[in-house]
């Protein structure tokens, strides 16, 4: 597919906390938003007055801890998460609400969500779209056989 590009790959040498992969993530959904609304209009040889194209965000591709970050779930080790799309957006609308860090933890406490920047775009399915990348699970299952 000639249409597809990595924005992204976040470096090391430490992993990243949701919070700071949500700062990460602000400006890269704010364009992607302007690029899904407004588009941009691009000149080519056949079109020297361009050609308006918008751009969507098709899928997140990461591993699994990872994709519960940017998706805003809590540990990839808790055990209760909603996999409804809209309970999820409702969930992280009142986590964005939560004014204290004690209220934050508890909320994750309880329901395994937080909020996330990917809920800006409308057209993004929370559930449905982050995919955990297939090598990275079956490289760590066959690490751990061996």
């Amino acid at each position: 597919m000639s249409n597809l590009m990595c924005t992204s790959i976040l470096p090391g040498p430490k992993e990243q906390n949701p919070e700071q992969i949500q700062q990460f993530l602000h400006p890269i959904i704010s364009d992607l938003l302007h690029l899904w609304k407004d588009g941009i209009n691009i000149p080519t040889e056949s079109c020297p007055k361009g050609h308006l194209v918008r751009v969507i965000l098709v899928a997140v591709v990461c591993d699994k801890p990872a994709a519960h970050k940017v998706r805003g779930f809590a540990s990839h080790s808790h055990t209760h998460f909603c996999t409804i799309y809209a309970e999820q957006c409702k969930l992280g609308e009142e986590y964005w609400n939560l004014t204290t860090r004690t209220a934050c933890k508890n909320f994750i406490k309880e329901h395994a969500t937080r909020y996330t920047q990917l809920s800006h775009l409308p057209y993004f399915n929370l559930v449905e779209q982050i995919i955990i990348d297939p090598m990275h699970n079956l490289f760590l299952a066959s690490y751990r056989q061996i």
